[in-house]
């Protein structure tokens, strides 16, 4: 992990962030200039118009420091914790019934890719 692999990548990721950006104010799209941005950079990937070794060192960085990222969101539960408690019964039914629909939903999907899976061979 060399200061040019990293201020290469970098680079290149805050070049497809500011694209996605451009692109997402150019057209007015209602969607994340981050999503759009890591779906950019998953095509350019895929297609290797940009090397894996180019974004992986900066890469490997982000992730390790990524606890650091997570502090302002948690100085920010902080802040609202009346209003979290005021909401709690309804943000915890949320949890549970979206956790309940995710795995119900996995489960049958499993089930039916092992029997479609099953008849196949």
């Amino acid at each position: 992990m060399t200061t040019a692999s990293l201020f290469t990548g970098f680079t290149c990721l805050i070049s497809v962030q500011f694209v996605s950006t451009l692109l997402v104010g150019l057209f007015g799209w209602t969607f994340p200039p981050a999503l759009l941005g890591m779906i950019i950079l998953t095509g350019l990937l895929l297609l290797k118009v940009i090397s894996i070794r180019t974004v992986e060192d900066i890469c490997t960085l982000l992730l390790e420091k990524m606890g650091l990222l997570f502090v302002p969101a948690g100085v920010s539960i902080l802040l609202f914790t009346d209003l979290i408690i005021k909401e709690s019964l309804a943000i915890f039914a949320t949890i549970i019934i979206s956790s309940l629909v995710v795995m119900i939903v996995t489960g049958l999907t499993v089930d039916f890719l092992l029997k479609r899976g099953e008849t196949k061979e």
